[in-house]
């Protein structure tokens, strides 16, 4: 299973932290009903994810959020 450390930060709002599976992220994206849309390799369920990276929607607008990753290496348990 592979896993990543992330960081979705959005103004007015706390820095979600999390280390969890793609889907998951998937779901936060999904249910914390962000502007614009979520980076392809996110949304698509085929699409290659890149082992880190950020994204950023409408950088220096009203409506700016990022998201920010990080593949974690070795077999990991996830505990909630």
């Amino acid at each position: 299973m592979t896993i990543y450390a992330w960081t979705i930060k959005v103004a007015g709002r706390l820095d979600v932290q999390h280390v969890t599976t793609l889907d998951e992220l998937r779901d936060y994206l999904r249910v914390m009903d962000l502007p614009g849309v979520a980076p392809p390799q996110f949304t698509t369920l085929d699409a290659e994810v890149h082992d880190h990276g950020i994204y950023i929607h409408n950088e220096g607008s009203m409506d700016e959020w990022s998201l920010t990753w990080t593949k974690v290496d070795g077999e990991a348990e996830i505990v909630d």
